[in-house]
């Protein structure tokens, strides 16, 4: 009987542990990491993607890559902004950032972010953010 038991319990962890992975693949774990499927298990995520944007892609974004070379990869993102202005990392208000996702209802999501520092990437931002 106590056998039964472990072996129904381990079908749940496994069932569970499936339904949490269904919809992940190598790339976005590779950004997001485990801890971002299972914020996305537990929140529902609302994630708008630049066109052209894949996780694949984003994944081949290295530091010292051209502004143009990630366009090549990515295409245009969805805004372009100064990250660091106003800020107290004086040292890096010259950088641009290029977002390639946004929540369109301002919660739950996965942030895709690349700072450039004199027209090179100098910083590639990607996780799950929890609002």
């Amino acid at each position: 009987m106590k056998r039964r038991h472990y072996q129904i319990i381990a079908m749940v962890l496994l069932f569970l542990i499936g339904g949490l992975f269904w919809g992940a693949t190598a790339d976005r774990l590779r950004i997001d990491g485990i801890s971002g499927e299972i914020w996305d298990f537990i929140y529902s995520t609302d994630t708008k993607y630049a066109d052209g944007y894949s996780d694949k892609r984003f994944n081949e974004i290295k530091i010292g890559m051209t502004e143009q070379e990630v366009l090549d990869v990515l295409g245009e993102p969805l805004t372009e902004w100064n990250p660091y202005q106003n800020t107290r990392f004086k040292d890096k208000a010259n950088f641009i950032g290029f977002q390639y996702s946004v929540s369109p209802s301002d919660t739950h999501y996965r942030l895709r972010q690349v700072y450039f520092n004199k027209g090179v990437v100098a910083e590639k931002i990607g996780y799950f953010y929890v609002d």
